[in-house]
């Protein structure tokens, strides 16, 4: 488990980048964060307790974010997994996970808007940090998302669980998600029934696409997200 476990820590999304800005440059800020870890992350908690170690992460993230908007920073990425953590079953990894309605990247503002749906306190937190500091925000997190018994995928416990990238607008709006298509034995999360060409718009570098670690070793869905949206 050491092997796999520590490699992870250190891991960060594959960001993509069109053009620089007016003045030829911008300025980026990626963390390497130590996670604060469940001692026993095959255990079952409540959604919580959960929340309360999600939240030492987070507190970690906001004093970040604070001081890459200080230093002029315009985006700041976070690791994959920095939040919740590893080594989680499927069961004992739900009441970590957040509900990111897919089709509303771009139409939604967490921050602002946190009636809109149950089970969103870590997006909620992290579009408030992104607004709070006018700062671009690309973090990841465990996701889920319901399905019905007639989609011939959908697993025995009526949901799938993605391990899911979030990129936020300077004004906290989500601006757009991308589920992990390349697992790397991660039997908590399932995979997206077909890949996500996840990118999005900011005003001082052009367009940015996102994919997640071991991702990058294969051709969906990186090339083509290069290819056909030209990134």
């Amino acid at each position: 488990a050491l092997c796999w476990k520590l490699p992870i820590c250190f891991l960060f999304y594959q960001v993509v980048s069109g053009r620089a800005g007016l003045e030829g440059h911008y300025v980026a800020a990626v963390y390497e964060h130590e996670s604060i870890l469940s001692p026993s992350p095959a255990a079952l908690v409540e959604r919580r307790s959960a929340l309360e170690l999600m939240g030492r992460n987070l507190d970690v993230y906001e004093q970040q974010v604070l001081a890459a908007a200080r230093q002029g920073a315009q985006i700041i990425v976070f690791p994959e997994d920095g939040i919740h953590g590893f080594n989680f079953t499927r069961s004992s990894i739900y009441p970590y996970l957040d509900f990111v309605p897919h089709s509303h990247s771009g139409k939604w503002n967490p921050c602002r808007e946190p009636y809109l749906f149950n089970d969103t306190e870590v997006v909620q937190r992290l579009s408030c940090m992104a607004l709070k500091n006018k700062i671009f925000l690309v973090a990841n997190l465990g996701t889920k998302q319901p399905c019905e018994r007639t989609d011939p995928r959908c697993p025995a416990d009526g949901r799938y669980q993605f391990n899911t990238n979030v990129a936020f607008a300077a004004d906290g709006t989500l601006l757009a998600t991308y589920r992990k298509h390349n697992l790397y034995f991660e039997y908590a999360f399932d995979t997206p029934p077909q890949p996500d060409y996840a990118f999005f718009d900011t005003p001082f570098a052009g367009k940015f696409g996102m994919f997640t670690c071991f991702d990058i070793l294969f051709f969906e869905p990186a090339v083509n997200l290069i290819r056909q949206y030209n990134l």
